[in-house]
């Protein structure tokens, strides 16, 4: 395991490197075993002629890990970009390409000691140059290929920190210990005739920090904190050869809550992990004891965890075995939802990891090649739904760092981090939902489910173990305008991964490392975005169509209120999808800028690049649009209600014409009567107008009136038509205008 190889240069006094969160299988586990063995059985190192001379058949990748064992995982991204790849080549370089791999003074004068005398034996029959023809992505053989050499006698010892000598003991030590890591019903019956037997917990009161009183009081087995327990308990240890008793190992165990144990029980674990012969219980064995009887524990004395009100822990309980005394042993049962895909370039190995199955799983290890020459299997996990107990369980098998663990419980927005040589990635992704055939044809609203999906993937050199995990986003339905879907919604770019993975053997997908899964996801989730955005531009469509058709139509009512208003909705929601194309463009920022991903990487990351600014550009559009479909129900109401007013306005006119033309017309008509009316007469009585006097009077005055009165309507007649010719006219003109601006 990647954690072993960190704990046991912490057990031997050595520098530890950089935190990891994960632990892969048995092929990784031997190779840092055999990396950190050092010198067995007094066997002398051979001069380091010698040593130059035979490293010239390893490629440059091995002989730097041997050099330089501490310098930056950087260095080797940049031996692939620069093309060294044999020892040869790495010989030939000159101080300053080293200062520009960036290695330090130290391991520069290392690296040029080791070229002088390597370049002594090129013409000597030194054994022929290998090329690096190691399996998968670039990277990989960094960590295989001093697994290989280390079987080599001849092989010095250069430095404290590297060490490749070994003996008959140790494989079979390493062998002994493999054997015991997969007796489930070994460290179960411990854990169960623990004193007293731990009960079922409830950690309800720790869910305000998950972290710090869950994950790591309980379950915090990375390879820093199993190393800071191991030399606490060899400063307090007796011994004078650094032996630890089995009152030390309960101690250290009761540190990481393991109590109970008794020292019968201690001293059969201790017999059973066969220390090596001085009696010094050795860093990885310490971390089979304490890794093994913690599966055990969940297994045994299952935790529960409410999250968000619901209870994730161990709800059924079913027989597994009998213990020493004949006693049955009982472990509780999970719905579960792990699928496992073990593959490479020549083979493909799935599993469905039912109930029965779960804790063969956790105890077990990955298969071999089926031969020599193939790359070491990749695992790819995954679990389709949140399980608590399941999430635990692959927290311990593959020492997960309890950060990591905390975003998934938690729910992390969108990004990416590394914990030492492996990284964690968390995507807040959007599926469609619906019928595939018409959620894309813009004939009904958009459909969205969220999605959050998390994935632990083992860095530099293995590349060897992905563990993702889907699960619903808890927070989508308050942050998606609108409600979240009513129907159930599923997650597919996980079936179309492994659709990918196993119907392909030549494929590029297979023939890569883990890091190359991770790409995939990120791809998948890019695509999952772009089929979201392209179906908003289909119903966008749509919808601009129909609001176009029912403003030239003058119709305002309740249809145009109601396409307007999932317009404002689409608008809202596609801001959101911005926000989640946005992470994904820092993700992908991250992912790409980091050296240890291999060269033959950065073109694909290129790719997913381009498509999430071309994804964004399209979603800032339909927002755009979204934006005019609105204004244009604006302009079409605001028209509606100028003429509304207009018409108003016209009926007013019209009405103060009547009645300014009927003033017009019979004002004169009034004088007169008013004229005619008066009573003014002389002294004897006599009226003083003479028209009243006359013997025809009455008949002329109205004779006048009437004449006056057609007149009048004649006038009237020829101005009225005269007005309502010239405002055709005015509107003609203002039509041609209109027809010419256009």
């Amino acid at each position: 395991r990647l954690g072993r190889a960190a704990g046991m240069a912490a057990g031997g006094g050595l520098t530890l490197p950089r935190l990891s969160i994960m632990n892969p299988d048995r092929d990784s586990r031997k190779t840092t075993r055999q990396n950190s063995c050092g010198s067995i059985g007094g066997r002398s190192a051979p001069s380091p002629k010698r040593f130059a001379c035979n490293s010239l058949q390893l490629s440059a990748a091995a002989v730097l890990r041997m050099l330089a064992p501490k310098c930056n995982s950087a260095v080797y991204s940049r031996l692939v970009r620069e093309r060294v790849r044999t020892a040869a080549d790495l010989s030939a370089l000159d101080k300053d390409d080293l200062r520009d791999l960036g290695l330090t003074m130290v391991e520069r004068g290392r690296i040029m000691r080791w070229a002088k005398e390597a370049g002594g034996c090129a013409g000597a029959g030194s054994p022929a140059l290998s090329q690096d023809t190691s399996p998968g992505t670039p990277g990989y053989g960094f960590g295989m290929e001093i697994c290989s050499a280390a079987r080599a006698p001849w092989m010095p010892e250069l430095s404290p920190a590297v060490s490749l000598g070994e003996d008959d003991y140790e494989d079979e030590s390493a062998k002994k210990l493999d054997d015991i890591e997969q007796q489930a019903d070994f460290w179960c019956s411990l854990v169960s005739t623990a004193s007293p037997m731990p009960r079922r917990r409830s950690v309800e009161k720790g869910c305000c920090d998950v972290r710090e009183n869950v994950l790591e009081d309980w379950f915090d087995v990375t390879s820093e904190r199993v190393a800071e327990v191991y030399n606490d308990m060899h400063k307090a240890s007796l011994d004078p050869m650094g032996g630890i008793s089995v009152h030390e190992l309960g101690q250290g165990l009761r540190r990481c809550g393991l109590v109970g144990l008794d020292e019968s029980a201690l001293a059969k674990v201790i017999e059973a992990v066969k220390p090596r012969r001085n009696g010094r219980l050795k860093l990885a064995e310490f971390e089979t004891i304490l890794s093994r009887l913690k599966l055990g524990q969940l297994f045994m004395c299952p935790y529960s965890m409410p999250v968000n009100g619901e209870d994730h822990g161990f709800l059924r309980w079913a027989p597994v075995g009998r213990d020493e005394c004949g006693d049955p042993l009982h472990a509780p049962v999970v719905a579960m939802h792990l699928s496992v895909v073990d593959y490479n370039s020549h083979q493909c190995h799935t599993m469905e990891v039912t109930d029965s199955r779960f804790r063969e799983f956790c105890f077990g290890h990955r298969a071999r090649p089926q031969h020599s020459h193939e790359s070491p299997l990749v695992r790819w996990a995954h679990l389709t739904e949140f399980d608590l107990t399941a999430l635990l369980c692959i927290t311990v098998k593959y020492s997960l760092h309890p950060l990591c663990v905390e975003d998934v419980i938690e729910q992390c927005p969108t990004k990416i981090d590394r914990y030492g040589c492996n990284y964690f990635a968390a995507v807040e992704q959007l599926c469609l939902v619906g019928d595939p055939d018409t959620r894309g044809s813009g004939a009904s609203p958009v459909r969205v489910a969220g999605f959050h999906v998390a994935a632990f993937c083992s860095g530099p050199p293995l590349f060897d173990t992905v563990i993702t995990m889907a699960q619903p986003d808890r927070s989508f339905a308050s942050d998606w305008p609108g409600g979240a879907a009513s129907e159930a919604a599923t997650s597919r770019w996980d079936m179309k991964l492994r659709q990918r993975l196993t119907t392909a053997p030549r494929s590029r997908l297979r023939e890569r490392r883990a890091d190359f899964i991770l790409y995939q996801i990120i791809d998948l989730s890019t695509d999952e975005l772009q089929a979201v955005i392209l179906a908003y531009t289909a119903r966008l469509g749509r919808l601009e169509n129909s609001v176009s058709g029912l403003h030239a139509q003058c119709v305002l009512g309740e249809e145009s209120l109601d396409l307007c208003t999932e317009a404002s909705t689409c608008r809202l929601q596609l801001k959101v999808v911005l926000r989640r194309v946005r992470g994904l463009q820092r993700l992908l920022r991250h992912f790409s800028g980091d050296p240890d991903f291999t060269a033959d990487l950065s073109g694909y990351l290129q790719d997913v690049a381009e498509h999430l600014d071309e994804a964004y550009e399209d979603a800032a559009q339909l927002v755009d649009k979204c934006t005019a479909i609105i204004e244009s129900q604006h302009r079409a109401v605001d028209r509606r209600d100028e003429k509304v007013h207009q018409r108003t306005a016209d009926r007013l006119n019209k009405t103060l014409f009547v009645l300014t033309v009927g003033t017009f017309v019979f004002a004169p008509m009034q004088f007169l009567a008013a004229v005619y009316g008066m009573n003014f007469v002389n002294e004897d009585g006599v009226p003083t107008i003479p028209e009243l006097l006359w013997k025809r009077g009455y008949l002329f005055f109205w004779l006048a009136l009437l004449g006056y009165l057609m007149l009048m309507l004649l006038f009237t007649c020829w101005w009225y038509f005269r007005i309502h010719r010239r405002g055709a006219e005015d509107a003609l003109c203002a039509q041609g205008a209109d027809e010419f601006i256009v």
